[in-house]
C-alpha cells in the first residue's frame, strides 16, 4: 500500500527507504522527490529523543525538486523546494531543522498582495555528503555546504562555504575546521 501511494504522489523511492511514522509529502505537478536507498525519515514523537515538533515535511512545488542522497537520516524537517535541493549521501538532519530554496513570498509588497509565484525569489541549495546539520537549524536559498559539514543547533546558515567546517550563529560562519 505505501509503494502506491508514493507511485501516485510521483515520489521517486520505491520502497527502498525506512519511514518511521507518518511523513508528509507534498510533490506537486512538474515537480520531484527522489529519496535514496537506505535513508530513514523519522516524523513519529519516539523516533527522535530530542523530541519533534512536527511530522516530516517534503514539499516540491512550481517545478521544484528534492534530491535526497542515500543513507541520510532526516527528522522531523521541513524541505520545501520550488527550485532544488541537494542533499549528499550519508547526511542527517536533525530534528526540526527548515530546508527552503525560496522565500516563500515575493519582498515587495505590491507582488506580495498579488500573491504570484513567479515574484518569488529562489536559489537553490546543495549539501554535500557527509554533512550533519544539528537539530532546529535552518537553510536558506542559496546555501551551498562541501562535504563533510557540521552546522551547529539553531545556526540560520546562507552562503557558500567549503569542505570539512564546523559552522553556527546566526547568521552562521565558520567557527572551526572539522578535522
Amino acid at each position: 500500500m505505501l509503494y502506491f501511494l508514493y507511485l501516485i504522489q510521483k515520489i521517486k523511492d520505491f520502497g527502498r527507504a525506512n519511514y518511521n511514522g507518518f511523513t508528509v509529502f507534498f510533490p506537486f505537478k512538474n515537480s520531484e522527490i527522489i529519496i535514496g536507498k537506505g535513508s530513514s525519515i523519522n516524523s513519529g514523537s519516539l523516533t527522535n529523543l530530542l523530541g519533534l515538533y512536527q511530522r516530516t515535511i517534503l514539499v516540491a512545488r512550481y517545478g521544484g525538486k528534492i534530491i535526497i542522497g542515500q543513507n541520510a537520516g532526516i527528522s522531523g524537517a521541513t524541505i520545501y523546494s520550488m527550485e532544488e535541493i541537494k542533499i549528499g549521501k550519508d547526511c542527517l538532519i536533525g530534528a526540526n531543522c527548515k530546508i527552503i530554496d525560496n522565500d516563500f513570498h515575493p519582498l515587495d509588497l505590491t507582488k506580495r498582495l498579488l500573491n504570484k509565484s513567479v515574484d518569488i525569489k529562489k536559489s537553490p541549495i546543495h549539501i554535500g555528503d557527509d554533512c550533519f546539520i544539528g537539530m532546529n537549524a535552518i537553510i536558506l536559498k542559496g546555501t551551498f555546504l562541501g562535504n563533510n559539514c557540521i552546522v551547529g543547533a539553531g545556526s540560520v546558515v546562507s552562503g557558500s562555504f567549503p569542505d570539512n567546517v564546523i559552522l553556527a550563529g546566526n547568521l552562521a560562519k565558520i567557527i572551526k575546521k572539522n578535522e
